[in-house]
């Protein structure tokens, strides 16, 4: 690896290193914070993390159903472009939402545990999940850094060529 090449993977890795601590700033426990992480290819750093992490960064607009007959509430919208489908079908998740609830000790004493689950269900399908954006702003933050090392970097080999060619 060439001298140039091992001070861009230097700027890269250690902007990685920033954008994950500060998205796991922006996190409560569990298991997406302690999935974030980044790997080092030749040239390049990929962060890693949970497969719904991108949802919860970026939101999912709500289907926002005209028949619904619940409370209507606003219908989060995505940054991503991601959005519920319109069918009643694709009300997915019940078993997560059970261990959600369970954590959080909510139950009922009116309806049954499986009601109140289909109602959590269908109310986060009708509004949606507000962006998060715990890794878009970090990111979006240490792309500006980024560019200002490698401003530094190149102003210093414009320097070195200069010096060398005089």
């Amino acid at each position: 690896m060439h001298f140039l090449d091992k001070k861009v993977q230097e700027i890269l890795v250690q902007a990685a290193k920033n954008i994950i601590d500060k998205a796991q700033d922006n996190l409560k426990e569990g298991s997406l914070k302690r999935s974030l992480r980044y790997e080092e290819n030749v040239g390049s750093v990929d962060l890693i993390m949970e497969e719904y992490g991108v949802f919860k960064d970026k939101g999912v607009t709500g289907a926002g159903r005209s028949d619904f007959r619940g409370k209507k509430k606003k219908i989060h919208q995505s940054k991503g472009g991601f959005k519920f489908n319109s069918s009643k079908q694709s009300i997915g998740g019940e078993a997560s939402i059970n261990s959600w609830m369970k954590r959080r000790g909510i139950s009922s004493s009116l309806i049954t545990q499986k009601s109140l689950n289909f109602l959590i269900r269908r109310s986060i399908h009708q509004h949606g999940i507000r962006p998060s954006l715990f890794l878009t702003k970090p990111y979006e933050h240490y792309t500006e850094e980024i560019i200002e090392e490698f401003n530094k970097l190149h102003e210093a080999i414009i320097k070195d060529i200069d010096g060398k060619n005089r």
